[in-house]
């Protein structure tokens, strides 16, 4: 596990790969469950035992794509304009550059403000299922953020009590970050993460509400790819600076 103290944040950030995950699915039923707790004392440590991002490895370029999306999220928290329920689903969102929705120019009097929503719903939904914690996951990287202030952070695990925690819910073996972007026996997955969306939706003007020009781009669209071959490690380290330029660049985009 590795360990970032992000003092201008007031955070510190756990960060674990494990690669042989055999609780996949048993572990995706357990968050669902979690989630519908009741707000008692059992739902409570039950939601706190889970409470990591729980992240597919194998869409992960590097370390550094990880940390951008925990930068984003961090900064959305600090400008009280997170997306999502929860700081560590923020970090997934983030994850996801793109999004496959496509809105109807005929959608009858849609508001901006509905076809904002929808984008957002789709988007958020898109991060969990590209990004998030499947049946099918075998290695996972979990992340979990406390406050560094000693004020803000009584009661929260130390760094030997996460770890503990995290082998409590994870049935596979802890492995070097370095490995993220070049896992083993074809474990992460390039041809998957060239295939991540971005959609474009313009108005020709600001009183044309219901009318809009359409344009869906993949990563896998890039120039740089034309005279790399996939694999190779020029296109996965073209791959690794491209996905952390739309994750860096998603809070502005």
């Amino acid at each position: 596990m590795e360990t970032y103290p992000l003092d201008h944040t007031g955070t510190i950030v756990h960060l674990a790969l494990f690669t042989g995950i055999k609780n996949a699915a048993a572990l995706r039923q357990r968050l669902v469950h979690a989630s519908t707790l009741p707000d008692d004392d059992n739902g409570t440590a039950e939601r706190a035992a889970v409470d990591f991002a729980f992240i597919d490895a194998a869409m992960i370029t590097s370390r550094l794509h990880v940390l951008t999306a925990i930068h984003q999220a961090l900064l959305a928290r600090s400008q009280g304009v997170l997306k999502t329920k929860t700081l560590h689903s923020e970090v997934i969102w983030m994850l996801e550059p793109g999004t496959n929705v496509r809105c109807s120019s005929t959608r009858p009097k849609a508001k901006p403000d509905d076809l904002a929503s929808l984008v957002l719903s789709t988007q958020i939904s898109d991060s969990l299922k590209h990004f998030g914690l499947s049946t099918s996951t075998s290695s996972l990287l979990l992340v979990r953020i406390v406050p560094s202030d000693p004020s803000a952070s009584s009661g929260m695990p130390g760094g030997d009590e996460v770890l503990r925690r995290m082998h409590d819910v994870i049935e596979g073996k802890l492995a070097s970050l370095e490995l993220l972007g070049r896992l083993p026996e074809g474990g992460t997955n390039e041809k998957s993460i060239r295939k991540v969306r971005f959609f474009v939706w313009e108005r020709p003007s600001r009183d044309a509400l219901n009318s809009h020009r359409e344009q869906t781009y993949k990563l896998n669209q890039d120039a740089v790819f034309s005279s790399l071959k996939q694999g190779s490690p020029e296109a996965l380290q073209a791959l690794d600076r491209l996905v952390i330029s739309t994750v860096a660049l998603k809070s502005v985009m």
